[in-house]
């Protein structure tokens, strides 16, 4: 059993993460996580918004920012003309470029965390 003050921990240390994150990309993580998704392929929002758990809405907003940002683009799909396709702009792609090789240093309970996953995973295969 863990203590309320262990999360609470995991939590500080996610936004002292995220706090890093945007000083070097100007990205959320939920803005770089969708990045991250859609350069993987992932190009219809109801796919994202159930991959990343995120309500609509909110996802809705984090396009939004990510369009004023020009790193992505929405465009009508051809298969059906109420669905809407996300796709990378050339700096959508370059910055999941940087994403993918950033180097920010991990807080120490959110590195502890990560290792555990990591092995219970390990064990899992």
């Amino acid at each position: 059993m863990h203590s309320l003050c262990e999360i609470r921990q995991i939590m500080v240390d996610l936004r002292t993460f995220e706090e890093r994150l945007r000083e070097q990309t100007s990205l959320s993580l939920n803005e770089a996580l969708c990045l991250c998704q859609v350069g993987n392929g992932m190009l219809e929002p109801g796919a994202l918004a159930r991959d990343l758990e995120l309500s609509p809405s909110r996802l809705s907003r984090i396009f939004d920012s990510l369009e004023r940002q020009r790193l992505i683009q929405r465009t009508l799909s051809t298969t059906d003309r109420r669905g809407v396709k996300i796709h990378l702009t050339k700096q959508g792609e370059a910055m999941v470029e940087q994403l993918h090789s950033i180097q920010i240093e991990l807080p120490d309970h959110l590195k502890t965390t990560l290792d555990i996953l990591q092995a219970a995973e390990q064990e899992g295969e």
